[in-house]
């Protein structure tokens, strides 16, 4: 079975996901693509995923049965209100950080997931891992850097 993704915003990361998924991991495939720029949308669909459909906006992207799962690329002004209409669909979603630009607006994502009762939401925070953030954080402790 192939899990079929659904992306919202398709500037530099948003891109970046797709290729990803539509040349390294297997298993998934681009299906789906949204971007306020219609012509971003596009050159993602021309360059990276030809079979993809273009959606008008981010809710009927996430409303539609092509998709399976979604990818939260866009600006963090919009991510709370997708992530939380993903959720309320039912379907699984990788938000970019932030997952909301207000803690009101994360505790909202957090309540509605736990109203829901499966775990449907994940934040792609990974700076935490990169070796210059390591050594950074380590020079702040004053501590050696593990890597």
């Amino acid at each position: 079975m192939t899990l079929r993704i659904g992306v919202i915003g398709t500037g530099m990361i948003g891109r970046d996901h797709t290729r990803r998924i539509q040349n390294v991991i297997a298993g998934a495939e681009v299906v789906a693509l949204s971007d306020v720029n219609r012509d971003s949308a596009q050159a993602v669909q021309g360059d990276l995923a030809p079979s993809a459909e273009i959606f008008e906006n981010g809710q009927a992207l996430i409303a539609s049965e092509l998709v399976d799962a979604v990818l939260v690329c866009s600006w963090g002004g919009t991510h709370e209100e997708y992530v939380l209409a993903a959720i309320e669909a039912g379907k699984p979603v990788f938000c970019e950080k932030p997952l909301a630009t207000t803690a009101e607006g994360a505790r909202r994502i957090v309540e509605a997931e736990a109203k829901h009762g499966t775990r449907l939401v994940q934040v792609g925070f990974m700076r935490r891992y990169d070796a210059a953030t390591a050594c950074s954080s380590a020079r702040s402790r004053k501590r050696p850097a593990r890597h």
